[in-house]
């Protein structure tokens, strides 16, 4: 497996890791035997999930990888991270697809998920309250309008990013293919290099 796959696969293990402890600890397998540092525990990871993400998209591209690193690892602000990865690959979100249908020998057709999975607007929305919830102690004098708007329950996001995850395609930068990576429940990370036509008909790259 090329050496930039392997990197991209390494990141989607360790998101798969952090979602899994947030999930224990939602789930009461996991008990500090305080609720204000489960709910610490819980968007620690998320966050650090989001992170592995993002610094995944940068694999796409070895050569402006350094670059963007520098100025990634100095910002704390989820959209100040997704500028500096968008400047190595524009088109580097994950695209969630279900299949593959083979529609002639080594062409697979992927159709397009839809809803149900993490976007970018939400990337920012879930990495700002995990911030906040996972780094930062709540002023006591606070007001309730400080409160943080979460949108989604913890399940609720680890559902989205798992949906945007489990099967999805990776548009690679200056190169006419893409990686379509499987994420499941235990085991390695699979993934193929790829190329298309448009149509999310892919075959495997010569």
């Amino acid at each position: 497996m090329p050496e930039d796959i392997k990197i991209y696969c390494g990141c989607m293990e360790r998101v798969r890791h952090h979602v899994s402890v947030a999930d224990t600890v939602f789930a009461g397998k996991i008990n500090t035997g305080s609720e204000e540092l489960n709910s610490e525990l819980i968007f620690l990871h998320l966050r650090k999930a989001l992170e592995e993400m993002a610094f995944s998209s940068l694999a796409a591209n070895r050569e402006k990888y350094s670059a963007a690193r520098a100025q990634f690892a100095t910002d704390w602000r989820a959209k100040g991270m997704l500028k500096h990865v968008a400047k190595v690959n524009p088109q580097f979100w994950p695209i969630p697809v279900t299949g593959p249908q083979e529609v002639a020998p080594g062409n697979k057709h992927f159709d397009r998920v839809t809803d149900g999975f993490l976007t970018q607007d939400e990337f920012v929305v879930l990495y700002d309250a995990a911030s906040v919830l996972a780094l930062h102690t709540r002023n006591p004098y606070a007001s309730a309008d400080d409160a943080v708007d979460l949108k989604y329950s913890v399940d609720g996001w680890s559902a989205r990013i798992k949906a945007l995850l489990s099967l999805h395609c990776v548009k690679l930068v200056d190169v006419h293919g893409l990686w379509v990576v499987r994420v499941g429940n235990g085991g390695p990370v699979e993934a193929l290099t790829a190329v298309t036509d448009g149509d999310f008909v892919v075959e495997p790259a010569q």
